[in-house]
Formats: structure tokens, C-alpha cells, sequence
């Protein structure tokens, strides 16, 4: 038998063991920015004196999504993690029915309002914190597959969401979600846009802009256009390849090609960039057409050269110029974007949606981006400098889930954590940075 078996035996421990310990900073990093008060102001309260505050479902959530749960029965995990519990104090935390019972009941009372307004409060602490005055805003859409009955078909044929998502940043790093709109899979790809713009425009504060706006060919409209003309913004926009912008790409003499080289490395790509001057129906303002062409293997019935086209705004020369090839480059820098929206779906696990209805999915996917600009408030505030530019995936596996010991002794509670003593001053750092943000 000794040699089918290991050598060691299983017995029950009554020592409240949590793998959630860093969790507890997320509640307390609420507390320092003045969220959870936020949360009580914003929130309607429950409707009997019985009943689990809308902050704690909330907060819950949080703790979900910061987590990883994919499934609102995961609730019950953190529901049943007594060291956890132990730490955060939360009076009633509802269960996995209460909190999706929440979602359909409020949802269907336009409970996204509150979250939006939740949101805006991280956002404007975002602005305060960040010494930034120029931004770069980016918009995207995408597809949350769903087999839930009130999901509908996508472009691409499949039952799903279509959430609209514009993220505003530096043009690389600190990004903060500023609009976010959650939406039925048949949802036009050019809707919202406009929208998105505005709502960030009138969030921003005086003294601070957006600098420059990048999008795809969803943004290809002539109202975009005139809306950032008309506010002294600069965009790049992906151009759909229709007949008058194959018309103007066809007249660009073969001389004016030049080799694209690649940004960082300086060699030449293999594609050639040229430009030329364009303008849309409807719109009253002409722009540069910047197009880059790659020489295809085979020729097929377009011709010898397949064509990406870039509309802008940004001058040649002056103080802000920009020559083809550096528009290029800039504009592919909404690849950031996607990177975001990549952090989202797999940091917080938002590439699943709980409920059948949609009000309450939409309600669930607004806290889920909540709890994304949430962390990312939290890393440029109070976590260390070296933690910054990691995604939110990258934050739990090294952070938020550390396996700890939560013991008492007299009326002090202690976290027990078996790391190296740099790792723990890190952790009581951060504990320190969070006690000053009460006092501002």
C-alpha cells in the first residue's frame, strides 16, 4: 500500500485560509478614492429596511470580476471564503441568485444610468490624477458571442453582443474606459460613434482635450468629420475603399510612392505610402487620403496592388505635422484599442454573459468596465511604478490572488502571507498609499 500512496494524510483545519487577500486592497482602494461613498449616493436604496444595500451588489461584483469568475454562481466562492469575508467587513453579501435577481430587477428600471454615473466619478478622479492635458481617444466595437435568447445575429452570423467601447489614454499606456455601450449583436458598426465623442468631450474639464481621435472604417462618416473639425480635434480613420476613394488612389501619380519603413527598426517594409487631397458627400471639410499599397503575389481582378487608405486631418508641417508615414505609424497605434478591449474579455472574463435579458447583461457588462477603470485607477494611484503596464490578467495571477492566513489576535486582525519582505513592504506600501487617499 506505502508504495501505491503518498505519505501524507488529510484532516479537516478550522484556520480561515484565503486565496483572495489582495482582494481586500480593491475594498479598501474604494474606500481611499471615495468610491464606496460614491456608490451610496449614486444607488437608489433598497426597498425595506431589510434589504442588501445596491453598493454592496455592486462591491460584490467587483470582487466577481477582479476574481475571474466567469458565472454568477462563482458569487458563492467569495460568498463562502470566511478569511476573505473576514477582512472586508461586508455586512449581507448576496448570493449568486440575489445578485442575478438584482441585475434583471434593476436593470429593467434603467439601472444602467446609476452605473454610468458611478463610472463618470472614476473617470473625473482619473483626470484629476493623470498630468496629461492632451489625449488620445479611441472607439472600437466588439462581439461577445451568446447563446442567450435575447442575443441577435452579428455581421458575422452569429448569435452575440456588440458592446461599443472608446478608451481615452496618453496614446500608449494608462488607459481609462470612457464610454462604454452595450448593445445587440445586430448593432450597426457606425452607430454610437458620434455619441462617444461627445460624452467625453462634455466630461472633460477645461484646461484638457482630446487631441486626437483614431478609429476604424466604422468612423468613416462625414458627421465625425465635421464634429472633429469643428472641435479643433485631430483624427485617423480608417477609409472604406468605395469608388470615389479608389477613384482619387487611382489618380496618385507613380511617382509620389515612397517605401513605408517600419517605426522602430527603421527598414523598409516592403509597402509603399503616398497621399493625396480628398473629400465626402455631406461633409464640408476636405482631408488628407493617405494610402499604403502592398504588390500581391498574384494579381487578381482589383489589379497588382491591394490598398489601405487612412483619412486625416493632421497637418504635413507646422508644430503638430505629420508626414504619410508618420501618420501611418500614429494610426496603427489603435491597435492599442484592441488591447484594451482584449483586457476586458479576458482580464474580467467579459466574454460571458450571465443573464437572458438584456438590460440586465447590460447592466453586468457596465460594472464589469467599471471594475476595469477601477484597476486601472488603482495601478497608476497606489500600486508600485513596475506594476503599471501590466494588463489585468497579468495583476491577478502576480497580485490579487495571493494565498494568505487570516488569523486573530485580540482585537487585531492579521494577514498572514508567505512572501519575500520586499514583497511584503510593497503590500504594506500600498496599504500606506491608500490611508493618505482619505485624507485629499
Amino acid at each position: 500500500m506505502t508504495g501505491r500512496i503518498l505519505p501524507f494524510f488529510v484532516k479537516q483545519s478550522k484556520t480561515k485560509l484565503t486565496d483572495r487577500g489582495s482582494l481586500a486592497l480593491i475594498d479598501e482602494f474604494m474606500t481611499g478614492v471615495g468610491f464606496k461613498k460614491r456608490l451610496n449616493e449614486v444607488f437608489p436604496l433598497p426597498g425595506s429596511g431589510r434589504g442588501i444595500n445596491f453598493s454592496d451588489y455592486v462591491r460584490t461584483l467587483v470582487y466577481h470580476f477582479s476574481d475571474g469568475g466567469r458565472y454568477l454562481e462563482e458569487i458563492k466562492e467569495i460568498k463562502e471564503d470566511t478569511g476573505f469575508q473576514s477582512l472586508i467587513k461586508i455586512a449581507h453579501m448576496p448570493g449568486s441568485d440575489a445578485v442575478g435577481n438584482w441585475l434583471r430587477r434593476i436593470g429593467k428600471k434603467g439601472g444602467t444610468r446609476y452605473v454610468e454615473r458611478a463610472n463618470d466619478y472614476l473617470v473625473d478622479r482619473y483626470i484629476q490624477e493623470i498630468k496629461n492635458t492632451d489625449f488620445i481617444f479611441d472607439v472600437d466595437g466588439t462581439l461577445i458571442e451568446s447563446k442567450k435568447g435575447d442575443a441577435t445575429y452579428s455581421y458575422k452570423g452569429e448569435l452575440s453582443y456588440h458592446p461599443m467601447l472608446g478608451f481615452l489614454s496618453d496614446g500608449k499606456d494608462k488607459p481609462v474606459c470612457f464610454y462604454a455601450k452595450f448593445r445587440q449583436g445586430n448593432a450597426s458598426a457606425q452607430a454610437d460613434i458620434l455619441e462617444a465623442i461627445q460624452h467625453t468631450r462634455a466630461l472633460l474639464p477645461d484646461g484638457k482635450k482630446i487631441k486626437c481621435f483614431r478609429s476604424d472604417s466604422a468612423a468613416f462618416q462625414a458627421k465625425i468629420i465635421d464634429e472633429c473639425n469643428d472641435n479643433d480635434i485631430y483624427y485617423t480613420i480608417t477609409a472604406d475603399k468605395d469608388v470615389s476613394v479608389m477613384a482619387a488612389i487611382m489618380n496618385i501619380p507613380s511617382k509620389a510612392w515612397k517605401p513605408l519603413h517600419d517605426r522602430l527598426d527603421g527598414f523598409k517594409t516592403g509597402r509603399e505610402v503616398a497621399e493625396t487631397i480628398h473629400t465626402m458627400n455631406n461633409s464640408n471639410h476636405s482631408f488628407r487620403l493617405i494610402v499604403v499599397r502592398e504588390l500581391l503575389e498574384k494579381p487578381d481582378l482589383f489589379g497588382h496592388y491591394k490598398y489601405y487608405a487612412i483619412i486625416t486631418n493632421i497637418p504635413e508641417d507646422g508644430l503638430d505635422g505629420m508626414s504619410a508615414e508618420e501618420v501611418v505609424w500614429h494610426h496603427n497605434g489603435r491597435g492599442n484599442c484592441e488591447r484594451y478591449i482584449e483586457d476586458t474579455k479576458y482580464g474580467l472574463t467579459l466574454r460571458y454573459i450571465p443573464c437572458g435579458q438584456f438590460e440586465a447583461n447590460a447592466m453586468y457588462y457596465g460594472i464589469g468596465i467599471l471594475t476595469f477603470n477601477l484597476l486601472k485607477l488603482m495601478q497608476m494611484m497606489v500600486l508600485p511604478k513596475s506594476w503599471l503596464h501590466r494588463t489585468v490578467l497579468s495583476l491577478r495571477r502576480k497580485f490579487l490572488r495571493m494565498v494568505a492566513k487570516v488569523t486573530h489576535t485580540g482585537h487585531r486582525c492579521f494577514l498572514q502571507i508567505n512572501k519575500t519582505t520586499e514583497e511584503i513592504r510593497d503590500i504594506i506600501r500600498v496599504r500606506e498609499r491608500i490611508w493618505l487617499l482619505r485624507e485629499t
